[in-house]
């Protein structure tokens, strides 16, 4: 595929860590992934190294309607941010790549394009073939931490990476569908790995216990990333979620399945789904006229006697 030549300009870095996206200076060239549902650009250096992962706004597409252009690009940023990055490179509980906003100016001899969008470090990787038993299971649950917590509406095999580092290591990418604006499109492809059925170890419910939703909105925000008053509700209900579940002593698998529509039955009256939990609470006038802290508070309830039911009756599922 022939090359663009390309230069990145104006890249807006996480202002609150300490983690950058690293040779962008060496960038020289653009060569666009073909297969990809929205335009997303290879960043090479002058010997056809790969430094980077571009994704233009302007390239951005969308399967629901509602969506602006930006949505994909503030979302994948909003991924690394939330995965809480080490500072000084360290990389965040899930390992999402750094993440930036940037500006790039590419060429084909003839005219020149201006795009912005989200810059992802490349991650040097190698074949899986599509078979989760080469990840660990500790791989496997920091995923599902990430897919939960943020709401992945897209997880699927293609965007999973086995990095070439230390054996190699579970790397999710491509976080433009989280975050959403609805709770019944979640996508989780891990929930059938033979992985997801062993319970987080403790090290995993601490993070967990650790969590505080309010300086997370507050965090994007410093960053210049408004979610929108729905998603970041949705944000708050899955990370009740999470919570429920894993302090609950659930697996991933009986948290994704719950979340992914897995148990869902029309003769089941009882509360099985996320779903069913929010329907179910719509149902509740007052739920919606008292705080959010009590509605919150409703959905972690509602929510860990739709996992202990599941767990009792349909654990075959």
């Amino acid at each position: 595929m022939e090359n663009k030549t390309c230069m990145v300009e104006e890249v807006q870095q996480p202002s609150t860590i300490g983690v950058i996206v690293k040779g962008i200076d060496n960038i020289k060239y653009a060569e666009k992934i073909k297969g990809t549902s929205n335009g997303t650009y290879l960043m090479k250096g002058l010997r056809e190294e790969m430094i980077a992962v571009f994704k233009p706004i302007q390239e951005e597409t969308f399967y629901r309607a509602g969506k602006k252009k930006g949505y994909k690009a503030d979302r994948e940023v909003a991924a690394f941010i939330l995965d809480h990055p080490a500072q000084e490179g360290g990389e965040g509980f899930g390992r999402v790549p750094p993440t930036s906003f940037a500006r790039a100016r590419y060429t084909n001899g003839e005219t020149t394009d201006w795009d912005s969008g989200s810059l992802q470090q490349y991650v040097p990787n190698q074949e899986w073939n599509q078979r989760p038993e080469v990840f660990a299971i500790d791989d496997v649950q920091r995923l599902s931490l990430v897919d939960v917590r943020f709401g992945n509406n897209d997880r699927h095999n293609g965007n999973i990476l086995n990095s070439n580092t230390n054996g190699g290591r579970l790397i999710p990418i491509d976080h433009g569908e989280c975050f959403p604006t609805e709770w019944n499109n979640y996508r989780f492809i891990w929930t059938t790995w033979a992985q997801a059925a062993f319970p987080y170890p403790y090290y995993m419910v601490d993070y967990v216990k650790s969590l505080d939703v309010k300086n997370d909105l507050n965090t994007l925000k410093e960053n210049g990333i408004e979610l929108g008053e729905r998603s970041e509700f949705i944000y708050k209900v899955q990370n009740r979620v999470l919570q429920a579940g894993v302090l609950g002593g659930y697996t991933p698998k009986d948290i994704g399945k719950f979340m992914t529509k897995a148990y869902r039955s029309k003769k089941e009256k009882a509360p099985r789904t996320i779903i069913d939990v929010m329907n179910c609470m719509s149902g509740i006038p007052e739920a919606w006229s008292v705080e959010e802290r009590q509605v919150l508070e409703l959905v972690h309830e509602k929510t860990t006697s739709a996992l202990d039911y599941n767990r009792r009756y349909v654990s075959s599922l």
